[in-house]
């Protein structure tokens, strides 16, 4: 039996839809009963939720934006005080990313993907560049680290 090019494109365009609408309803979402335990075994030291500096000066969230080829992940961060846009960047596709997490004693941002790894996006002149050669610090620990 001969399968035209058309029904597997198709089927392949089916496959695809359906896989992309499962990883965009992923929910974030974090029983009461969930352990500290627990929450560092799937993130480590990094959130999907809003989260403050060090000293609470700004608060950084992560959107989805989907208008390119791919969703991607914006990472946007605001003044605490004043709820003010400060600056924004796009570490990662949505679909691979694990979260983002502040250095405990800078406004260094580190992120964390399961394709391209951690990343430090370190403070410079109120924005925030991607650091190819910045060490992580010992206290951001990844989902992927050995335990």
């Amino acid at each position: 039996m001969r399968i035209g090019k058309r029904v597997i494109i198709i089927l392949l365009f089916v496959f695809l839809l359906g896989f992309s609408l499962s990883a965009c309803n992923y929910s974030f979402e974090v029983s009461e009963e969930e352990s500290e335990e627990e929450w560092a075994k799937k993130w480590g030291s990094f959130t999907p939720y809003k989260t403050y500096s060090y000293d609470n000066k700004y608060y950084a969230v992560q959107t989805v934006d989907e208008e390119g080829p791919w969703p991607v992940i914006v990472v946007s961060v605001y003044d605490a005080e004043t709820d003010e846009f400060v600056a924004n960047f796009c570490p990662a596709r949505s679909w691979d990313f694990w979260g983002i997490c502040w250095e405990s004693d800078s406004y260094n941002i580190w992120t964390q993907s399961a394709d391209i790894g951690i990343y430090c996006y370190t403070y410079q002149d109120g924005q925030w560049i991607r650091d190819e050669n910045a060490e992580r610090p010992e206290d951001i620990v990844s989902k992927y680290d050995k335990k």
